[in-house]
């Protein structure tokens, strides 16, 4: 068993925005080897979610032996694979740190924290999945339509679970976020037609996300998954 003066202290980290965290955008798990070959002396869990132009919050803790070390949020640029700093803050004299990002962009991002200073010094977390969300104005709607067919060919159920959206291909999957939960759909019909409403939930999708009401969502496009992917369904 190591001393304790050795002993690793786990880096706790929750992402904290508009939204309560979820593990929607999945990255891996394994801990990320320092540029010497030695462990990480910090671990990352979890994941989050964010509404774009919000506030995320990186919280954190590490050995206080790294008091007054530079603390670098990053994440990976998918046009260019390079790790592009987000958010900086200073370790605590107690380990503790805090760094603040203002979300700019939706998508699905990978996100490690760096501690130590120069990249090829520092210390690598293991990645930390983050979902920005745009949010939008939705309605919900299926009594009345039952047994219809919708715009994109599909019977119109108690039980179907979609979205309608004016231009999105039908099959097209959209996370849906309202309150703690998150749904991944597809696009199943064509509206919401009048008013700000950009999203219609079937009735079934508004009842899983507990949705009851016009209200604000966040809603973001996903990829379609890599053909080989497809090919195997």
């Amino acid at each position: 068993m190591r001393s304790l003066t050795t002993r690793i202290v786990p880096f706790l980290a929750a992402i904290a925005a508009a939204l309560p965290a979820s593990a929607l955008a999945q990255a891996p798990t394994g801990g990320t080897q320092a540029p010497s070959g030695q462990p990480s002396p910090f671990a990352i869990s979890g994941g989050g979610n964010a509404l774009l132009g919000k506030k995320v919050r990186f919280r954190g803790a590490v050995e206080p032996r790294f008091a007054g070390h530079a603390v670098l949020v990053q994440y990976l640029d998918p046009a260019t694979q390079a790790w592009r700093k987000q958010a900086r803050t200073t370790v605590e004299p107690d380990g503790t740190f805090l760094a603040r990002w203002t979300a700019r962009r939706i998508g699905q991002f990978r996100m490690r924290a760096l501690v130590g200073g120069e990249a090829r010094t520092a210390s690598a977390s293991p990645e930390l999945p983050l979902t920005v969300f745009r949010p939008a104005i939705a309605t919900w709607y299926g009594p009345g339509f039952y047994g219809n067919e919708t715009a994109c060919g599909i019977e119109m159920t108690k039980e179907l679970v979609g979205v309608a959206h004016r231009r999105l291909p039908c099959g097209t999957n959209v996370a849906v976020r309202y309150g703690s939960r998150t749904l991944v759909v597809p696009v199943v019909d064509r509206g919401p037609f009048g008013g700000k409403a950009k999203w219609d939930l079937t009735a079934a999708a508004a009842q899983q996300l507990g949705f009851t009401h016009t209200d604000r969502i966040g809603a973001i496009r996903l990829a379609p998954p890599p053909p080989a992917a497809q090919a195997s369904r």
